[in-house]
Parts: C-alpha cells; sequence; structure tokens
C-alpha cells in the first residue's frame, strides 16, 4: 500500500496560468479539451488538421483543432496556529494540521501545481511561510520544520493578513482550523478571500464529545486565553458541553454556505482518501 497516497483535489473552474499542468485551463496550447476549428493560415500546425471538416469547406480551406492547454494550478494551504491548535484529545491537533498540510504539498507536486503555505496566529509567522511555486521539497519541508511550531496566542485573525499576500488569479485555498473563532472573525477570513476557491478543513476530537464523564471534578480550560475552572460535572452539564460544540458546528456551516464553501470535517485521523471523496460529491 502507498504509504502517502496522493489527494485528488478536483475543481470546477479553469485556471488561467500558463504553467502547464494536469488541469484544464482557458487558454489555447497542448491539451485534451477541443477549444475550436480554425483555419490553417490562423493556427499553422499541420499536425492537428481536422480532415472531416476540411473536406466538407466548399471554400477547400484547411481546417485545424484548436486545444485549450492543460494548465497547473495554485494550491494554498492557510494553518490556525492560535493556542486551541494545539488540544491534544485522541489525537494531536496541530499534528494531524501537520499531516494534511504535508498530503496537500506532496499531491500538488505530483500534479504539477504550485503549493504556497502561511501559518498564523494573532499575526503572520513569517518563519513558517512558503510562497506558492511548484516546490519538490515542499513535503520534506513540512515535515522537518512544521512541527516546531508551538500553537499560540488567543487568535488567528493573522489570517487576514495573508489574503493581500495571495496572488491575483484564482487559487484553491486551505483553511485548516478548529474554527473557535468569533462568527465575525469567520466572515471577514471569508470575505477577504472571497476572490478563491475555499476549502475549509474543520479539526474536531472525538474526545471532545465521546469522552466527558457524566459526574466527577473536571478542569475546563480555554486554550486560547489560558484560564481554567474547576467545575462538578454532571448530565445536565455534560449535554449542555456537547450542545455548545454542535451548535458552533452548526454555525460554521451556515456561514459557510453563505460563502459558498462546503467544510471539510476532520473528525479524529486524516484520511486522504476522504478529502478526494470530499472534492468528488462536491463537483457533482
Amino acid at each position: 500500500m502507498n504509504k502517502h497516497p496522493l489527494i485528488h483535489y478536483r475543481i470546477r473552474w479553469k485556471p488561467t496560468s500558463n504553467q502547464p499542468g494536469a488541469k484544464r485551463g482557458s487558454s489555447a496550447g497542448i491539451g485534451d479539451q477541443l477549444r475550436a476549428l480554425v483555419l490553417l493560415r490562423d493556427h499553422p500546425d499541420p499536425r492537428r488538421t481536422d480532415l472531416r471538416a476540411s473536406l466538407r469547406d466548399p471554400f477547400e480551406q484547411i481546417w485545424v483543432r484548436d486545444f485549450n492547454l492543460n494548465t497547473s494550478l495554485k494550491v494554498i494551504v492557510l494553518i490556525d496556529a492560535s493556542a486551541s491548535m494545539g488540544y491534544q484529545g485522541t489525537v494531536n491537533r496541530f499534528a494531524v494540521t501537520e499531516e494534511i498540510t504535508a498530503q496537500l504539498a506532496l499531491s500538488a507536486y505530483r500534479s504539477g501545481d504550485a503549493f504556497g503555505l502561511y501559518a498564523a496566529n494573532h499575526t503572520l509567522i513569517k518563519q513558517y511561510t512558503l510562497p506558492p511555486k511548484i516546490n519538490r521539497s515542499a513535503w520534506f519541508w513540512i515535515k522537518q520544520h512544521l512541527s516546531r511550531l508551538e500553537p499560540s496566542g488567543n487568535n488567528a485573525d493573522g489570517l487576514l493578513d495573508v489574503a493581500p499576500l495571495l496572488p491575483k488569479q484564482r487559487c484553491l485555498v486551505f483553511v485548516i482550523s478548529d474554527f473557535r473563532w468569533a462568527k465575525e472573525n469567520t466572515k471577514k477570513l471569508f470575505q477577504a478571500l472571497n476572490h478563491h476557491d475555499v476549502v475549509p478543513i474543520v479539526l474536531q476530537d472525538p474526545s471532545e464529545f465521546n469522552q466527558i464523564p457524566m459526574r466527577g471534578i473536571a478542569t475546563l480550560q480555554d486554550l486560547e486565553t489560558g484560564s481554567s475552572q474547576f467545575v462538578w460535572l454532571r448530565p445536565a452539564l455534560k449535554e449542555k458541553i456537547v450542545s455548545a460544540r454542535l451548535s458552533h458546528l452548526k454555525s460554521l456551516q451556515d456561514t459557510c454556505r453563505i460563502y459558498g464553501h462546503k467544510p471539510f470535517l476532520v473528525r479524529g485521523e486524516f484520511q486522504a482518501t476522504q478529502l478526494t471523496q470530499y472534492f468528488l460529491e462536491r463537483n457533482t
């Protein structure tokens, strides 16, 4: 079995890049999608002669096929590096983030696409930035360096500073976060990225829902602020906690729907095949 299965991301739009790749583009060039039939004098390449169209032309003109260029795509990953991303329950949340990012970097390179990375908490973390380009070593760099990043800070407002740094051409942008932000902050980020094709990757941990004890003394800690509180757990309080989690998820889904995004939920470990399936379902 392939140790690192690729993520096959599909898009519903045509990139405008002139860099050859695997995606169907919108400019003329070498590809597999017929663009138009043109006269040989306008496109002097006799290898693409369309015999049927040429023989049927009453003016005996030679027609050739013109194709759309198969182009590359820019894949950008935005990482929430605020303190809540350091949560460790059933899985290490930031380790899952690293795995997703590495798999996307490898998949982008294998597809001939450019890959870029930006991480931020309250500000952009410049030492963990990769400008978007075709980079065969991006996957290795992520494995070597991203694990050294310790999530900190009580927000991820620095992601708003990334939007002006992105290419003007439309990109496929993955936002990896637990989205433990105010609803208005999520709206601001989606609005700033409105020009791009955005995939919100929402990280959850099974322990946040299934491993809360029914009764007993527990310490509830806010990872964003560092504050903690002793509480006496009881069925009513557990139900309230779970209800708040579900309400937050529904609010996020509603916000995504407003901006035309479909969130991808990762509950525990990440499976590349599930993200591939997400794109298949999203494009139907």
